[in-house]
């Protein structure tokens, strides 16, 4: 039996828990059905999922996403007013280093004691870890991609980090590499991101195009089949 346990929305609360928090969309739910991590607890990613999810467990779930159209901006500022200490682990080092660079602008006062690029082999990976925890990080984000990023925040919290993380996926890459923001406002308010993604990402059309049917025909077996268990809850 798969177990997944879904928030039905984001709380600032959710800041000062000691807990992993990842997002799930009809992508990144193969890695997930393949290997379901423990401990993990998940938002829906995409209007399509929170739709799905809203139906088919009779509760209200948010799209919530780690992105500026979604919680990017509520996180981040509220950790800068709270004098959190956050560190960042994703992307290559050109693009984490305008990421940094554009987050020490957006959010002056913002305490990011911590950065490495998302290429490192086991060892470089324990020594990361260690700096987080020596760092007395408070906020971890972590964009590696569907599956590595979950087990990195799981093995954060086994090895003592004692904050909240974040999964984020492309989120640094795509902010590293945008003027301003990712998604521009227009696109937003139409609904139009996964459109807009395609067209600035042609990797992404065959995720929007293949995987996303076949995940959703594959969840939703699995689900009728009752091997798949929903637990929604509120932060």
């Amino acid at each position: 039996m798969i177990r997944l346990e879904l928030l039905d929305r984001y709380s600032p609360a959710l800041l000062d828990s000691n807990r992993a928090f990842s997002f799930l969309n009809f992508a990144s739910i193969g890695s997930f059905i393949r290997q379901p991590p423990p401990s993990l607890a998940y938002f829906c990613d995409g209007m399509l999922m929170s739709g799905f999810m809203s139906r088919i467990t009779g509760r209200a779930v948010q799209r919530v996403s780690f992105d500026f159209t979604s919680i990017a901006d509520p996180v981040l500022r509220e950790s800068e007013q709270r004098g959190k200490r956050v560190y960042v682990v994703g992307a290559r080092q050109a693009e984490l280093d305008r990421f940094v660079d554009k987050l020490g602008t957006q959010y002056p006062r913002l305490q990011l004691v911590g950065a490495h690029n998302g290429y490192f082999d086991a060892e470089q990976g324990a020594a990361i870890q260690a700096d987080i925890r020596r760092q007395r990080t408070n906020l971890l984000l972590v964009g590696l991609g569907a599956g590595l990023q979950e087990r990195f925040v799981l093995e954060a919290l086994r090895g003592g980090f004692s904050g909240v993380a974040f999964t984020c996926g492309g989120f640094i890459r795509q902010e590293a590499n945008a003027s301003e923001r990712y998604y521009p406002d227009a696109i937003n308010r139409l609904h139009l991101r996964a459109f807009y993604r395609m067209y600035r990402e042609p990797h992404t059309i065959k995720r929007y195009l293949l995987d996303y049917p076949s995940n959703a025909l594959r969840l939703t077996e699995l689900i009728l089949r009752q091997q798949v268990a929903i637990n929604v809850t509120a932060p």
